[in-house]
């Protein structure tokens, strides 16, 4: 029992504590937004959240192999890999740098930061892999700290601030940590990718995931506005951290459960898994609720609204995501949310002219697809995919 209890008391410590640490993070995030929308305006915040979002289309595709894979190999696997991901990082990252030079804002700033991403996710990366995601997300937290420090300083300091300058500075703050990750992967000779089957499905999960997560707010800037797109692009912000808290807490499982096979009793429970995510929505709803007394427009209020009860099945996903990649079960992740992208982005083509609350609407009917099809494949008994390639 005594031990129960110590087990119990480290998962819920690391997980506020990562929690802590990522919502420190995320509030930096959130200042910037507000700041450069006070300053510049709803639309410019909208191109530079535009450019996030392309962003993070380019590192998950590349990235997600190893983010899955971190869970599951041996040492020297892990450590080659992790020089493999720094390299591929450093590589973009100088694209990114001349394509700003020349002026290139979208292209550069999107390609650039993509790489610092990939590269700097190396380095944090041993901490998750050994269920410590409070480290990695203090790791995070200081590299916010850094970057917004730099931006900020620009921002400030110049007559006439451009999103230009503003993503050479982003780009800029990178290079103190991946000078650190550098020193850490001396010596471990880069692992050439394996392309297999499962290889394909990894990538192919991910690509499906990066769409879903993000592509909605560069649609969205098309199909109605750069001002629609940036307060979707607020509440977007809000509900994936949020559901971040989840899936830290699944991380304080994964040696449990790569110990048990991936059998779902050594993971998260439901009881608390469903109370966790019902309290987040909650939080949004408050938010929601709270806005028309500082004169928030009504577009921004009905969309965080909606995100409410959108946080509830988000948060559940990222916590059985977890528990389905220890088991190793990459095509089916990658077959349910290449399904939820299919009944997400129609309906957001049909509505999407009417906003943020209609892109909000979809995620909503989206997700709780993607839910389902996780919670029932979790706790079903299932032959856990032992494949030759982790």
């Amino acid at each position: 029992m005594v031990a129960v209890i110590r087990r119990v008391s480290r998962q819920v410590a690391e997980t506020v504590l990562a929690s802590g640490w990522m919502y420190l993070g995320r509030f930096i995030g959130l200042f910037w937004a507000v700041l450069l929308t006070r300053e510049m305006g709803i639309a410019v915040y909208g191109a530079y959240a535009i450019a996030i979002a392309i962003s993070v289309l380019i590192t998950v595709p590349l990235d997600h192999y190893y983010v899955v894979r971190i869970l599951r190999v041996d040492k020297p696997t892990f450590l080659g890999d992790r020089s493999t991901r720094l390299v591929g990082g450093l590589a973009l990252l100088a694209v990114g740098a001349i394509l700003l030079q020349g002026d290139h804002y979208l292209s550069g700033f999107a390609i650039g930061k993509a790489g610092g991403e990939m590269a700097f996710n190396a380095a944090k990366s041993e901490f998750i892999r050994v269920g410590h995601p409070a480290r990695a997300m203090g790791l995070d937290t200081a590299r916010q700290l850094i970057g917004f420090g730099a931006t900020a300083a620009y921002f400030l300091g110049v007559d006439s601030p451009t999103l230009l300058g503003i993503a050479a500075w982003t780009l800029a703050s990178f290079v103190p940590f991946l000078a650190w990750a550098a020193w850490i992967s001396w010596g471990h000779r880069p692992l050439r990718p394996e392309i297999t089957a499962r290889t394909a499905a990894i990538i192919g999960e991910a690509v499906g995931g990066a769409v879903y997560a993000q592509a909605d707010i560069v649609m969205l800037g098309a199909l109605a506005s750069k001002e629609s797109a940036g307060y979707y692009a607020y509440g977007s912000l809000l509900i994936w951290s949020l559901a971040a808290v989840g899936q830290n807490y699944s991380y304080t499982f994964t040696e449990r459960l790569r110990e048990a096979g991936g059998h779902a009793s050594a993971g998260p429970a439901v009881g608390p898994s469903v109370r966790l995510s019902l309290g987040l929505g909650g939080i949004v709803a408050a938010v929601a609720v709270v806005m028309p007394f500082a004169d928030a427009p009504a577009e921004l209020v009905w969309t965080f609204a909606i995100l409410a009860v959108v946080a509830v099945p988000r948060t559940l996903s990222s916590i059985f995501t977890t528990v389905l990649a220890v088991q190793k079960r990459d095509r089916f992740r990658t077959v349910v949310t290449w399904i939820s992208v299919a009944v997400k982005f129609p309906l957001l083509l049909a509505v999407g002219h009417l906003g943020g609350p209609a892109a909000a609407a979809a995620f909503l009917v989206s997700d709780i697809v993607m839910t389902y099809a996780y919670g029932r494949a979790v706790h079903r008994p299932v032959e856990v995919d032992e494949g030759r390639t982790p």
